[in-house]
Order: C-alpha cells, then structure tokens, then sequence
C-alpha cells in the first residue's frame, strides 16, 4: 500500500469509536479544590501564555495529524485556519511522505501559509531519522518555517503496522546529532504510549528541553494498526490484539516527564477531551496540552469554532472555580490526587512541580 493510502486510512481510523482507549488517561484520580468564595472576575482569567517565543491565546496546541493526500490538504488549511484565529500553535502530520515524494510537499505548506502569526511544529518519526540526512531533516523544517521539530517516537505502532519499521537502534544517537545541529528546538512525542521518566532523563541528558508525553487514553494508533489488519486480511491482528491496553496512562506520563527537571517544557497530549482536563494537566505538571482528534472530528463537522470555544471557555470556568487568574497560577493551584494515579506516583517516587499537590496513598 501505498504512504498515500495508508495517511488516508489512518485519517478515516482514527475518526472512528474504535480508534479510543481502553486505557483511561486517570485525570479522573486528579481532583481540583473548589474554592466556593473565589476572589475573582472571570472576564479577568487570563489563558494567554507563552511558546516558542510566540503569545498564545490558550495553551493549547492542535497535535500534528496528517499530511500527504488531497483530503490532508484540506484538514490542514481548515486547521490552521482555527490555530490562527485562536492564536494557538500547531503541528504538521509526519512529513515522511513528502521526502518520499517532493510533490506532496504542499500539503503541509497551507498550515504555514495559513496560520502566519503562531507557531508551526514540523513532524518526523524517530524510526525515519537515523536513514535522513540533515540536508532532508532541514527541507521538512523549512518547508513548513517551522517554531520547532517535533520528533515522534511510536515503536509499539511501527511493530504492530503491517508497513512498519522494526530497526530502533543508534535512534539516541541521530537524535542528539539533530540537535547539534538544527538551528530550531526539538520536541519529542509519543503518539498514544507515553514517555516514561527513564526515557525522558536519556533525552534531557543530550539536550531535549520540550516534551509531548502523548500518553494511553486518547487515540490507540495499536488498535488502528489491529483494525487495518483485519482489513487487509493479514494475521498481523493477533499479534497487535495483545498490546491494546499497553502503555502509560497520560496523567502518569505527564508526572513521569515533569519529574526530570523543572526546566524543561512539558505538553500534556493523550484524551484531552475538555477545559477540565486541559487544568488538570496544567496543575500536574503540564505547561501546554495537545489535542487531536476531537479537533479533527469538528473540523470536518464544521464545529472546530465552536469546540475550540467550549474546552477555553471550560478552562476559564475551572480556573475561576479554583480562584487563579492565569496559567502561571493554575501550576500552583491545590489539588488532591487519588486512586491509581496516586499509587503511580508513590511506586515511582515521582516529584511534581504543583507544592500544593496532596498524593492520598498507601505507601
């Protein structure tokens, strides 16, 4: 099949129920205080931070999602249309297709043509890099003017694709070879496994300073893989079947990254799914969320307007029931963690950065 085919089938997958969970992301172990007497006027909350050298409206970012076919094109215009109307950044799909074949470059180019005054996020996979050279790496970050490159990791969706990669070794040592020399940051992200502190403490030794934890509990890209196979007929699906539930639930990776260091940026992706959430991520450790296919899902609805309104005007509501003005705060503001999450964070002996983060555990 080819790369072409494929982007299609993962676009038209990952709109679908089955391309969700079964993992939850366990922001439901994450409670917020309610201040019932909040010293506060919500036309004052202020969402607006900073990224990439850029003022955000919101501290969101619309994760990178497709590229590569006429329908991509017109995604990416539609979603680079809401980045710079809400002045949010935004991410390009994998760019491996347009190296592969330079006449799909274009699909990718509307996001920066578009969105001209908010930060634009290129998109590799960490299974490509190792076979590019920096000649290639810097085509795809120019072609978009890219803020930053984001480089995916998705080992467990490259070894259940029928088309994937199966080689990973030397991938630290391409990695860092990239930073030495591109001029712009680095992101790393999952894509629906999340990173786990040990990973993060290899990245941050050689330089990564931004991480997109994209943990278990949003988009399954195992189970898209498991339902292409059964497509295609190949008995590839039995293999997959087993890693359905396989991965770190969001909250447990955001706590995971954020434990490394203080200093580094740290993007909560993986079910975002409301203002609440988007919160709950920021008081446990988050500095941005990245949000996907419930974007998508609206964008071809015809409502990405008004979702992008409903999760900020919940987040406002949130922060307003929680008595902080703004998103420098909300990292400050008490909450209680409970249920798995709390016995994750015991069992690893996780630091958070939230000193008003109250962990109920046996332990």
């Amino acid at each position: 099949m080819s790369i072409e085919n494929r982007k299609q089938e993962h676009i038209e997958m990952a709109l679908t129920p089955n391309s969700q969970g079964p993992l939850t992301t366990l922001f439901e172990d994450v409670i917020l205080i309610h201040n019932a007497i909040p010293n506060i006027a919500y036309d004052k909350v202020d969402t607006s931070t900073s990224f990439l050298g850029y003022k955000l409206g919101a501290p969101i970012i619309i994760s990178g999602m497709t590229g590569g076919t006429e329908k991509a094109y017109e995604i990416n215009r539609r979603l680079a249309e809401l980045a710079e109307e809400f002045r949010i950044a935004i991410g390009v799909g994998s760019q491996r297709a347009m190296i592969e074949n330079p006449s799909l470059a274009y699909t990718y180019k509307i996001v920066r043509e578009v969105a001209r005054s908010v930060p634009v996020i290129a998109n590799i996979g960490f299974a490509q890099i190792k076979n590019l050279s920096m000649d290639q790496i810097e085509s795809i970050v120019s072609i978009v003017e890219a803020n930053a490159l984001a480089i995916h990791l998705n080992p467990a969706q490259e070894l259940v694709q029928i088309e994937g990669d199966r080689d990973f070794e030397n991938v630290l040592e391409s990695i860092e070879k990239i930073l030495s020399r591109l001029s712009i940051p680095v992101i790393i992200k999952e894509i629906g496994n999340g990173l786990s502190k040990e990973v993060a403490e290899k990245l941050y030794v050689i330089g990564v300073k931004i991480f997109d934890v994209a943990g278990a509990g949003g988009t399954n890209w195992v189970r898209i893989e498991l339902m292409r196979s059964l497509k295609s007929k190949t008995d590839v699906a039995r293999v997959a079947e087993a890693f359905i539930s396989w991965g770190i639930p969001t909250a447990a990776s955001i706590c995971e990254v954020r434990s490394v260091s203080q200093d580094i940026i740290v993007i909560g992706s993986g079910g975002i799914r409301s203002g609440v959430d988007i919160a709950k991520a920021i008081s446990l450790g988050a500095d941005l969320v990245a949000i996907a296919q419930p974007i998508l899902k609206n964008v071809l609805m015809g409502k990405g307007k008004e979702y992008l309104n409903i999760i900020i005007n919940q987040l406002k509501i949130a922060m307003s029931l929680v008595n902080v003005r703004n998103i420098d705060e909300l990292k400050q503001s008490p909450m209680v963690i409970t249920g798995k999450l709390a016995q994750w964070i015991c069992a690893r002996k996780l630091k958070l950065r939230n000193n008003y983060a109250y962990i109920y555990c046996y332990c």
